[in-house]
């Protein structure tokens, strides 16, 4: 059976590489701010934090990609890049929740690039992100269209914040949970990956220039490794079996397999 079941997946094939619409989803840290914004606030066209840097590597790859979102920034930074986006500064977790719905309806992302709860101050639990996630996949549901969401354990403050550090060990978790039980989740270590040293921070919570750079640089390595997907392949394991029948669920996004292990009830069996 299980040999029979990973023919069936290995037929599949990934669409045809195609435009692909990212939305940079965040607060300040997507948006591009510092402290010293808010005396003497630079316009919203010099405001480009990661994104810029992410442009020019994803186009310099030959990637065919469209930043969507309803706010605008960076569109007058040179090289000229897409300054489309969804970064809010100041905004919490719970804050994007309530408006993350309404942005995939307005925006219809087949990407999401998340990197929030730098403002939770007064929680270390990721519930705030869970809302984000429970948001997505209602759009989807309710569309028809799959997006998947890149969501990145968070970037520390200049002077270390053990908050961040709780905050991050639990979204993990969360977020292992998710896509065990099938969500289209790439986890991306933005905490560690980034290697973020003293002299790459504007302030003690946002990026310089540099920084950003860094950033960029995870964000485009995690894209290119998690860039082709099926929007059907990810739906299969909980339509065949129940479930609270799957052990674990493993993907091979560059051969399109999905692998998964269950429990045959009563009687222990697995497969």
């Amino acid at each position: 059976m299980l040999k029979n079941l990973l023919l069936m997946f290995s037929l599949l094939t990934f669409a045809a590489e195609a435009s692909i619409r990212i939305m940079p989803l965040g607060d300040s840290i997507t948006y591009g701010d510092s402290y010293a914004d808010r005396d003497n606030p630079r316009p919203a066209g010099l405001r480009h934090a990661y994104r810029n840097h992410l442009w020019y590597k994803l186009k310099g790859a030959g990637m065919d990609v469209d930043f969507v979102g309803s706010v605008i920034a960076g569109q007058d930074v040179q090289p000229p890049f897409d300054p489309d986006n969804e970064g809010h500064p100041g905004w919490t977790s719970y804050d994007i929740a309530e408006q993350a719905y309404s942005y995939m309806i307005n925006s219809g992302p087949d990407m999401v690039l998340l990197h929030i709860g730098t403002n939770d101050r007064t929680t270390t639990d990721p519930e705030g992100v869970a809302a984000i996630l429970n948001e997505i996949d209602q759009y989807e549901s309710d569309s028809g269209h799959h997006v998947r969401v890149f969501v990145a354990l968070i970037i520390d403050r200049l002077a270390h914040d053990g908050r961040i550090e709780i905050f991050n060990r639990r979204l993990k978790a969360m977020l292992e949970e998710r896509i065990m039980e099938g969500d289209d989740i790439v986890i991306v270590d933005m905490y560690h990956g980034a290697g973020l040293t003293p002299s790459d921070y504007a302030d003690n919570t946002h990026p310089n220039d540099v920084g950003y750079e860094k950033m960029a640089r995870v964000w485009f390595n995690a894209i290119m490794q998690n860039k082709n997907y099926n929007s059907d392949i990810r739906a299969f394991p909980t339509s065949l079996v129940p479930r609270e029948n799957i052990i674990s669920v493993s993907y091979d996004d560059v051969n399109g397999v999905v692998r998964f292990m269950v429990e045959i009830p009563d009687n222990g069996i697995q497969f």
